[in-house]
């Protein structure tokens, strides 16, 4: 586990009886290379290749460092793609 991050995907689920969306997640395990850096509220793209261990099926591709700008509570960021 000295290489994986866990990444949390954020998606809408629609209700087809209430007409309405509900927010849901999921957590994906994707293995990080050492060339890439991540701090927690970073997005990260992951690309899914074969099997690396029991859990992880994706590796980073790209790191997008969060804003330090406005400080935004990560685990109540909600964004769409």
């Amino acid at each position: 586990m000295k290489r994986t991050i866990i990444m949390r995907r954020d998606y809408l689920h629609y209700i087809k009886k209430y007409k309405r969306y509900e927010k849901r997640h999921t957590n994906v395990p994707a293995h990080l290379s050492p060339c890439f850096s991540v701090k927690e509220g970073d997005i990260v793209t992951v690309g899914q290749c074969r099997p690396l261990s029991k859990t992880v099926r994706f590796n980073v591709l790209k790191v997008e460092p969060c804003s330090t700008q406005k400080p935004v509570n990560v685990k109540k960021q909600f964004r769409m793609f």
